[in-house]
């Protein structure tokens, strides 16, 4: 099942990155690549390594 769920968060990513370059997208497209992103950093951020949450908050501090 894994494998499955990587190829899905590739096939958004993709999608995310044809509708940055694609002008004439549907508002529907757009409203679900907006859907995917919000769902991806949900991931990111429980997926991330008390440790390596510190070292991003120092990072985004000094941005």
């Amino acid at each position: 099942m894994q494998a499955v769920d990587e190829v899905v968060v590739l096939e958004r990513i993709e999608l995310i990155a044809r509708l940055g370059v694609c002008y004439e997208s549907q508002a529907k497209d757009k409203d679900i690549a907006l859907i995917w992103i919000s769902e991806l950093a949900g991931e990111m951020k429980t997926s991330i390594a008390p440790e390596k949450a510190e070292v991003i908050r120092q990072l985004a501090a000094i941005s």
